[in-house]
Protein backbone atom coordinates (compact mmCIF):
# COMPACT_ATOMS: atom_id res chain seq x y z
CA UNK A 1 0.00 0.00 0.00
CA UNK A 2 1.08 3.57 -0.62
CA UNK A 3 0.48 7.20 0.30
CA UNK A 4 -3.12 7.26 -0.98
CA UNK A 5 -4.09 4.24 1.16
CA UNK A 6 -2.79 5.82 4.36
CA UNK A 7 -3.58 9.48 3.66
CA UNK A 8 -6.86 9.55 5.59
CA UNK A 9 -5.92 7.37 8.57
CA UNK A 10 -2.49 8.86 9.15
CA UNK A 11 -3.77 12.42 8.85
CA UNK A 12 -6.33 11.62 11.56
CA UNK A 13 -3.65 10.00 13.68
CA UNK A 14 -1.45 13.08 13.33
CA UNK A 15 -4.26 15.03 14.94
CA UNK A 16 -4.46 12.42 17.72
CA UNK A 17 -0.71 12.67 18.19
CA UNK A 18 -0.99 16.43 18.66
CA UNK A 19 -3.10 15.70 21.74
CA UNK A 20 -0.35 13.65 23.40
CA UNK A 21 1.14 15.36 26.42
CA UNK A 22 4.48 17.11 26.05
CA UNK A 23 7.37 16.37 28.39
CA UNK A 24 6.76 19.78 29.94
CA UNK A 25 3.16 18.74 30.71
CA UNK A 26 4.39 15.64 32.50
CA UNK A 27 6.96 17.73 34.34
CA UNK A 28 4.15 19.95 35.62
CA UNK A 29 2.20 16.90 36.79
CA UNK A 30 5.20 15.58 38.74
CA UNK A 31 5.13 18.77 40.82
CA UNK A 32 1.50 18.32 41.88
CA UNK A 33 0.98 18.68 45.63
CA UNK A 34 -1.49 15.82 45.85
CA UNK A 35 -3.71 13.58 43.74
CA UNK A 36 -6.53 16.11 43.49
CA UNK A 37 -4.06 18.76 42.31
CA UNK A 38 -2.73 16.32 39.71
CA UNK A 39 -6.25 15.59 38.44
CA UNK A 40 -7.05 19.29 38.20
CA UNK A 41 -4.10 19.70 35.81
CA UNK A 42 -5.02 16.59 33.82
CA UNK A 43 -8.59 17.81 33.38
CA UNK A 44 -7.18 20.74 31.39
CA UNK A 45 -5.96 18.26 28.75
CA UNK A 46 -7.89 15.94 26.43
CA UNK A 47 -8.14 13.53 29.38
CA UNK A 48 -10.62 15.93 30.98
CA UNK A 49 -13.65 14.22 29.39
CA UNK A 50 -12.79 10.69 30.55
CA UNK A 51 -11.66 11.79 34.02
CA UNK A 52 -14.83 13.83 34.54
CA UNK A 53 -16.58 10.45 34.89
CA UNK A 54 -14.66 9.48 38.02
CA UNK A 55 -17.07 8.34 40.72
CA UNK A 56 -14.39 8.84 43.36
CA UNK A 57 -10.77 9.98 43.39
CA UNK A 58 -8.77 6.80 43.91
CA UNK A 59 -5.82 5.28 42.05
CA UNK A 60 -7.97 2.30 41.12
CA UNK A 61 -10.65 4.52 39.52
CA UNK A 62 -8.07 6.63 37.69
CA UNK A 63 -6.29 3.57 36.28
CA UNK A 64 -9.62 2.14 35.17
CA UNK A 65 -10.55 5.29 33.24
CA UNK A 66 -7.10 5.64 31.69
CA UNK A 67 -7.45 2.04 30.43
CA UNK A 68 -10.80 2.93 28.91
CA UNK A 69 -9.20 5.88 27.10
CA UNK A 70 -6.49 3.61 25.67
CA UNK A 71 -9.04 1.04 24.48
CA UNK A 72 -11.11 3.74 22.79
CA UNK A 73 -8.02 5.01 20.99
CA UNK A 74 -7.22 1.55 19.65
CA UNK A 75 -10.83 1.05 18.57
CA UNK A 76 -10.83 4.38 16.72
CA UNK A 77 -7.57 3.59 14.95
CA UNK A 78 -8.95 0.24 13.80
CA UNK A 79 -12.01 1.94 12.34
CA UNK A 80 -10.10 4.56 10.34
CA UNK A 81 -7.19 2.41 9.12
CA UNK A 82 -6.99 0.79 5.66
CA UNK A 83 -8.82 -2.57 5.49
CA UNK A 84 -5.58 -4.47 4.79
CA UNK A 85 -4.28 -3.38 8.22
CA UNK A 86 -7.30 -4.61 10.16
CA UNK A 87 -6.13 -8.23 10.72
CA UNK A 88 -2.88 -6.99 12.25
CA UNK A 89 -4.58 -4.30 14.35
CA UNK A 90 -7.11 -6.87 15.56
CA UNK A 91 -4.22 -9.08 16.68
CA UNK A 92 -2.64 -6.09 18.45
CA UNK A 93 -5.87 -5.27 20.27
CA UNK A 94 -6.05 -8.77 21.75
CA UNK A 95 -3.18 -7.73 24.01
CA UNK A 96 -5.55 -5.59 26.05
CA UNK A 97 -8.27 -8.22 26.21
CA UNK A 98 -5.63 -10.67 27.43
CA UNK A 99 -4.47 -8.16 30.04
CA UNK A 100 -7.93 -8.29 31.59
CA UNK A 101 -7.99 -12.08 31.45
CA UNK A 102 -4.58 -12.23 33.14
CA UNK A 103 -5.77 -9.77 35.77
CA UNK A 104 -8.72 -12.05 36.49
CA UNK A 105 -6.44 -15.10 36.79
CA UNK A 106 -3.94 -13.26 39.00
CA UNK A 107 -6.77 -11.97 41.18
CA UNK A 108 -8.12 -15.47 41.62
CA UNK A 109 -4.66 -16.73 42.56
CA UNK A 110 -4.62 -13.91 45.13
CA UNK A 111 -7.97 -15.16 46.50
CA UNK A 112 -9.88 -11.98 45.62
CA UNK A 113 -13.65 -12.25 45.62
CA UNK A 114 -15.64 -11.79 42.39
CA UNK A 115 -16.84 -8.42 43.71
CA UNK A 116 -13.26 -7.26 44.31
CA UNK A 117 -12.22 -8.41 40.83
CA UNK A 118 -15.09 -6.51 39.22
CA UNK A 119 -13.98 -3.36 41.00
CA UNK A 120 -10.60 -3.65 39.23
CA UNK A 121 -11.84 -4.29 35.70
CA UNK A 122 -13.90 -1.87 33.56
CA UNK A 123 -15.70 -4.72 31.76
CA UNK A 124 -18.66 -2.49 30.93
CA UNK A 125 -16.44 -0.59 28.48
CA UNK A 126 -14.53 -3.46 26.90
CA UNK A 127 -17.10 -4.70 24.40
CA UNK A 128 -17.77 -1.21 23.00
CA UNK A 129 -14.10 -0.31 22.81
CA UNK A 130 -12.78 -3.43 21.13
CA UNK A 131 -15.79 -4.15 19.00
CA UNK A 132 -15.69 -7.83 20.01
CA UNK A 133 -19.12 -9.35 20.23
CA UNK A 134 -19.99 -10.55 23.73
CA UNK A 135 -16.55 -9.67 25.14
CA UNK A 136 -18.10 -7.95 28.15
CA UNK A 137 -20.29 -10.96 28.88
CA UNK A 138 -17.35 -13.32 28.43
CA UNK A 139 -15.11 -11.46 30.89
CA UNK A 140 -17.93 -11.13 33.40
CA UNK A 141 -18.52 -14.85 33.17
CA UNK A 142 -14.85 -15.64 33.82
CA UNK A 143 -14.92 -13.69 37.07
CA UNK A 144 -17.43 -16.12 38.57
CA UNK A 145 -15.73 -19.34 37.43
CA UNK A 146 -12.92 -21.50 38.88
CA UNK A 147 -9.54 -21.35 37.15
CA UNK A 148 -9.87 -24.82 35.61
CA UNK A 149 -13.09 -23.87 33.86
CA UNK A 150 -11.61 -20.56 32.72
CA UNK A 151 -8.75 -22.36 30.99
CA UNK A 152 -11.16 -24.61 29.08
CA UNK A 153 -13.28 -21.64 27.99
CA UNK A 154 -10.21 -19.73 26.81
CA UNK A 155 -9.14 -22.63 24.61
CA UNK A 156 -12.63 -22.71 23.12
CA UNK A 157 -12.66 -18.97 22.42
CA UNK A 158 -9.15 -18.53 21.01
CA UNK A 159 -8.39 -20.91 18.18
CA UNK A 160 -4.92 -22.42 18.57
CA UNK A 161 -4.43 -21.47 22.23
CA UNK A 162 -4.63 -25.13 23.26
CA UNK A 163 -1.39 -25.74 21.34
CA UNK A 164 0.42 -23.59 23.93
CA UNK A 165 -1.22 -25.24 26.95
CA UNK A 166 0.24 -28.08 29.00
CA UNK A 167 -1.90 -31.18 29.48
CA UNK A 168 -2.97 -30.17 33.00
CA UNK A 169 -2.11 -26.48 33.23
CA UNK A 170 -1.96 -24.58 36.49
CA UNK A 171 -2.86 -20.84 36.51
CA UNK A 172 0.75 -19.85 35.83
CA UNK A 173 0.87 -22.17 32.81
CA UNK A 174 -2.24 -20.45 31.47
CA UNK A 175 -0.66 -17.01 31.87
CA UNK A 176 2.45 -18.16 30.01
CA UNK A 177 0.33 -19.71 27.25
CA UNK A 178 -1.59 -16.45 26.74
CA UNK A 179 1.64 -14.49 26.26
CA UNK A 180 3.06 -17.01 23.80
CA UNK A 181 -0.24 -17.24 21.93
CA UNK A 182 -0.49 -13.45 21.64
CA UNK A 183 2.95 -13.05 20.06
CA UNK A 184 2.36 -16.07 17.83
CA UNK A 185 -0.84 -14.48 16.55
CA UNK A 186 1.03 -11.22 15.93
CA UNK A 187 3.64 -13.06 13.90
CA UNK A 188 0.94 -14.87 11.92
CA UNK A 189 -0.82 -11.57 11.19
CA UNK A 190 2.36 -10.32 9.53
CA UNK A 191 1.58 -12.67 6.64
CA UNK A 192 -1.19 -10.25 5.62
CA UNK A 193 1.32 -7.39 5.29
CA UNK A 194 3.74 -6.57 2.49
CA UNK A 195 6.83 -4.50 1.76
CA UNK A 196 7.58 -1.57 4.05
CA UNK A 197 4.58 -2.31 6.27
CA UNK A 198 5.83 -5.77 7.07
CA UNK A 199 9.45 -4.68 7.61
CA UNK A 200 8.67 -1.84 10.03
CA UNK A 201 6.11 -3.80 12.03
CA UNK A 202 8.32 -6.91 12.21
CA UNK A 203 11.14 -4.80 13.61
CA UNK A 204 9.06 -3.31 16.40
CA UNK A 205 7.42 -6.62 17.33
CA UNK A 206 10.81 -8.33 17.46
CA UNK A 207 12.06 -5.67 19.86
CA UNK A 208 8.98 -6.10 22.03
CA UNK A 209 9.57 -9.85 22.24
CA UNK A 210 13.27 -9.31 23.01
CA UNK A 211 12.48 -6.92 25.85
CA UNK A 212 9.81 -9.20 27.29
CA UNK A 213 12.30 -12.10 27.26
CA UNK A 214 15.08 -10.04 28.85
CA UNK A 215 12.80 -9.13 31.74
CA UNK A 216 11.72 -12.78 32.06
CA UNK A 217 15.38 -13.80 32.30
CA UNK A 218 16.26 -11.09 34.84
CA UNK A 219 13.25 -11.90 37.02
CA UNK A 220 14.02 -15.62 36.87
CA UNK A 221 17.52 -14.88 38.18
CA UNK A 222 16.30 -12.77 41.08
CA UNK A 223 13.54 -15.26 42.00
CA UNK A 224 15.65 -18.38 41.54
CA UNK A 225 13.81 -20.29 38.82
CA UNK A 226 14.71 -21.45 35.30
CA UNK A 227 13.72 -18.98 32.60
CA UNK A 228 13.20 -21.50 29.80
CA UNK A 229 9.61 -22.26 30.78
CA UNK A 230 8.59 -18.64 30.28
CA UNK A 231 10.59 -17.56 27.22
CA UNK A 232 8.64 -16.37 24.19
CA UNK A 233 10.12 -17.62 20.89
CA UNK A 234 12.09 -14.65 19.52
CA UNK A 235 14.47 -13.66 16.76
CA UNK A 236 17.64 -12.87 18.75
CA UNK A 237 19.71 -16.05 19.28
CA UNK A 238 21.75 -14.46 22.10
CA UNK A 239 18.60 -13.83 24.15
CA UNK A 240 17.19 -17.25 23.33
CA UNK A 241 20.43 -18.81 24.57
CA UNK A 242 20.17 -16.95 27.86
CA UNK A 243 16.65 -18.31 28.23
CA UNK A 244 17.92 -21.87 27.83
CA UNK A 245 20.86 -21.39 30.20
CA UNK A 246 19.91 -18.93 32.93
CA UNK A 247 22.91 -16.73 33.90
CA UNK A 248 24.26 -16.98 37.45
CA UNK A 249 23.34 -13.40 38.37
CA UNK A 250 22.04 -10.13 36.92
CA UNK A 251 25.51 -8.73 36.22
CA UNK A 252 26.42 -11.89 34.32
CA UNK A 253 23.20 -11.59 32.27
CA UNK A 254 23.95 -7.99 31.30
CA UNK A 255 27.50 -8.95 30.31
CA UNK A 256 26.17 -11.73 28.09
CA UNK A 257 23.75 -9.29 26.49
CA UNK A 258 26.69 -7.16 25.32
CA UNK A 259 26.42 -8.71 21.85
CA UNK A 260 22.90 -7.31 21.54
CA UNK A 261 21.72 -3.70 21.33
CA UNK A 262 20.23 -4.05 24.82
CA UNK A 263 23.40 -4.85 26.77
CA UNK A 264 24.99 -1.39 26.48
CA UNK A 265 21.66 0.21 27.43
CA UNK A 266 21.50 -1.80 30.65
CA UNK A 267 25.11 -1.37 31.72
CA UNK A 268 24.38 2.02 33.30
CA UNK A 269 21.61 0.49 35.44
CA UNK A 270 23.78 -2.15 37.12
CA UNK A 271 24.89 0.23 39.88
CA UNK A 272 21.26 1.13 40.65
CA UNK A 273 20.35 -2.55 40.82
CA UNK A 274 23.30 -3.24 43.13
CA UNK A 275 22.16 -0.46 45.47
CA UNK A 276 18.43 -1.19 45.44
CA UNK A 277 18.17 -4.88 44.49
CA UNK A 278 15.35 -3.78 42.18
CA UNK A 279 14.96 -4.38 38.42
CA UNK A 280 12.71 -1.33 38.00
CA UNK A 281 15.29 0.94 36.35
CA UNK A 282 16.30 -1.84 33.95
CA UNK A 283 12.68 -2.34 32.95
CA UNK A 284 12.12 1.39 32.52
CA UNK A 285 15.29 1.72 30.44
CA UNK A 286 14.08 -0.99 28.06
CA UNK A 287 10.62 0.55 27.84
CA UNK A 288 12.15 3.95 27.06
CA UNK A 289 14.18 2.37 24.31
CA UNK A 290 11.09 0.71 22.82
CA UNK A 291 9.18 4.00 22.96
CA UNK A 292 12.06 5.77 21.22
CA UNK A 293 12.18 3.13 18.50
CA UNK A 294 8.41 3.49 18.05
CA UNK A 295 8.92 7.23 17.58
CA UNK A 296 11.71 6.64 15.05
CA UNK A 297 9.63 4.15 13.06
CA UNK A 298 6.70 6.56 13.15
CA UNK A 299 8.72 9.37 11.60
CA UNK A 300 10.48 7.11 9.10
CA UNK A 301 7.20 5.67 7.79
CA UNK A 302 4.76 8.61 7.60
CA UNK A 303 2.45 6.86 5.14
CA UNK A 304 2.73 3.25 6.23
CA UNK A 305 1.53 0.99 9.02
CA UNK A 306 4.71 1.77 10.96
CA UNK A 307 3.29 5.25 11.62
CA UNK A 308 0.14 3.78 13.15
CA UNK A 309 1.99 1.25 15.29
CA UNK A 310 4.52 3.86 16.39
CA UNK A 311 1.70 6.11 17.57
CA UNK A 312 0.12 3.25 19.52
CA UNK A 313 3.41 2.68 21.35
CA UNK A 314 3.63 6.38 22.23
CA UNK A 315 0.03 6.31 23.48
CA UNK A 316 0.75 3.22 25.61
CA UNK A 317 3.77 4.97 27.10
CA UNK A 318 1.70 8.04 27.91
CA UNK A 319 -0.91 5.99 29.76
CA UNK A 320 1.85 4.25 31.73
CA UNK A 321 3.37 7.64 32.54
CA UNK A 322 0.09 9.00 33.82
CA UNK A 323 -0.39 5.95 36.02
CA UNK A 324 3.12 6.39 37.39
CA UNK A 325 2.58 10.09 38.05
CA UNK A 326 -0.71 9.55 39.86
CA UNK A 327 0.70 6.73 41.99
CA UNK A 328 3.92 8.63 42.72
CA UNK A 329 2.13 11.84 43.68
CA UNK A 330 -0.36 9.90 45.81
CA UNK A 331 2.53 8.17 47.60
CA UNK A 332 4.15 11.52 48.33
CA UNK A 333 7.23 11.04 46.16
CA UNK A 334 9.30 14.09 45.29
CA UNK A 335 9.12 15.56 41.79
CA UNK A 336 12.49 13.95 41.02
CA UNK A 337 11.26 10.63 42.39
CA UNK A 338 8.19 10.67 40.18
CA UNK A 339 10.22 11.76 37.14
CA UNK A 340 12.46 8.70 37.50
CA UNK A 341 9.40 6.49 36.91
CA UNK A 342 8.52 8.02 33.56
CA UNK A 343 8.99 6.47 30.12
CA UNK A 344 10.28 9.38 28.09
CA UNK A 345 11.88 8.45 24.74
CA UNK A 346 14.44 11.24 25.02
CA UNK A 347 15.59 9.84 28.37
CA UNK A 348 17.40 6.92 26.73
CA UNK A 349 20.44 6.98 24.46
CA UNK A 350 19.30 4.86 21.56
CA UNK A 351 19.85 4.03 17.95
CA UNK A 352 17.57 2.29 15.49
CA UNK A 353 17.83 -1.48 15.19
CA UNK A 354 18.54 -2.52 11.64
CA UNK A 355 16.02 -4.76 10.03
Amino acid sequence: MGIVDYAYSNTRIRVMKSHLLKNSDLETLTRAKNLNDCLMSLKQTHYGEILSRLEKVTIREIEKHLSIDLMRTISKISRISPPDCVPFLSAISKKYEFEYIKLILNSKMGNLSPEEIRDNIPVAEVDHSFGYKHTEEFLSRLIDLPVETITALLCGRYKGLDEFMLESPDPLDTLIALDRYYFSELQNSLDTLKGGDRKAVSMLISMEVDIANIMIILRSITHGYAAGRFIIPGHDPHINELGEHTPKDVTDAIAKLSKTVYGPLLEDTISVYTETNSLLQMELTLKRYLAEQGRIIMYNHPFQLGFILGFLKLKESEIENLRAVCIGVNEGLSSDGVRELLILPSATKSRPVSG
